[in-house]
């Protein structure tokens, strides 16, 4: 059987949002040293690509595009009040995007099992002719239309568990039925959007499935959500690829966030999507890197998904049992999703 791939690489630093940034070149730097010591029996590491200009095109606009570029030529630009780039940050959101799209490639052609692209900056949140919340280009939007495009994906999950809702990944294919984008996100908090009557437009209704979270929930909250809702409407739908928009930011630890998962809850997550994968999609997996600020956290957190995703049966202890307090909100997800589901 083919090893499970990462790809990441020391490039990926060169994308500098300035000194204090939260999204600073130091979270890939904790996972280059993880690189050096995954065993080469169980993984693969896959050198990025740069991504085409068409690629990007598949979801933002040109003009969009030739903004981002345009910032190459200056030391500092501010694309909003939390987008900043540098004269290396164009090039290396190419890299982002291609290195994923790198790796799709890989798992479709049987290269790797499945897979998690290490790559920075985050995307879900960028929006077709808008950089947003530290996002130039929305890769894990653009993988999905590579995987229609290239592998004839007739139905692509992408399951976002980032501490932020994914707008940008939503907006992309609001009205989209043969993308179910599902997200579990701090609610109220920034982008503000994710609300749980946001469901979807004209023949996507159904399709966009949020349940928004309230402050401090952790690993009995997270499961439950995914044995109740995330897993029975992901078997409903029956994806032929699975991709992960995977931000620990939802950490206990993380400065930007309010929840309090632990590594072992994002290992049992994976888990959950994993064997999802194995039964629906040929095993088609990939995990993105999207937030997660706390480096200690990220590192042990994306240790735990890459464990899963090799095999391993972790002894967590957890379950779905527990996390009685968002009972309510699980009922009324289920309640405004019912017609579609």
């Amino acid at each position: 059987m083919a090893r499970s791939a990462v790809v990441i690489d020391p490039e990926y630093l060169k994308h500098d949002p300035g000194e204090f940034h939260p999204e600073r070149p130091e979270r890939l730097k904790v996972l280059l040293d993880l690189a050096a010591e995954l065993g080469s029996k169980s993984f693969q590491l896959l050198p990025p690509r740069a991504a085409l200009r068409e690629e990007i095109e598949s979801c933002h606009t040109a003009d969009y595009i030739e903004l981002v570029r345009a910032t190459s030529k200056t030391n500092r630009y501010a694309l909003d009040g939390d987008t900043v780039t540098c004269r290396d940050s164009f090039g290396v959101g190419l890299l982002a995007v291609g290195g994923f799209l790198r790796l799709l490639d890989a798992i479709a052609a049987g290269e790797a099992r499945n897979g998690f692209a290490l790559v920075r900056p985050p995307g879900h949140h960028a929006l077709r002719d808008r950089a947003m919340g530290f996002c130039l280009f929305n890769t894990v939007a653009i993988g999905a239309h590579h995987v229609r495009r290239h592998y004839g994906a007739e139905r692509v999950l992408i399951m976002d568990w980032d501490v932020h809702h994914g707008n940008g990944t939503q907006d992309a294919f609001y009205q989209d039925r043969s993308v179910l984008y599902l997200s579990t996100h701090q609610y109220p908090y920034y982008p503000g959007s994710g609300a749980a009557e946001e469901v979807g437009e004209g023949g996507g209704a159904g399709y966009t499935v949020n349940v928004p979270l309230p402050a401090g929930c952790g690993d009995e909250e997270y499961l439950r959500v995914f044995s109740e809702i995330v897993v029975p409407t992901a078997e409903k739908f029956a994806p032929d690829w699975i991709l992960v928009s995977a931000g620990f930011d939802p950490h206990r630890r993380d400065p930007l966030g309010g929840m309090n998962v632990t590594e072992s809850g994002f290992g049992a997550m994976a888990a959950m999507l994993i064997a999802l994968a194995e039964k629906h999609a040929g095993g088609k997996i990939a995990f993105l890197l999207e937030g997660g600020y706390d480096l200690a956290a990220l590192k042990n957190s994306v240790v735990s998904v890459l464990e899963r995703m090799k095999g391993e049966s972790m002894a967590d202890g957890l379950g779905s049992h527990g996390g009685e307090a968002i009972e309510p909100l699980i009922r009324r997800v289920l309640r405004i999703q019912e017609q579609y589901w």
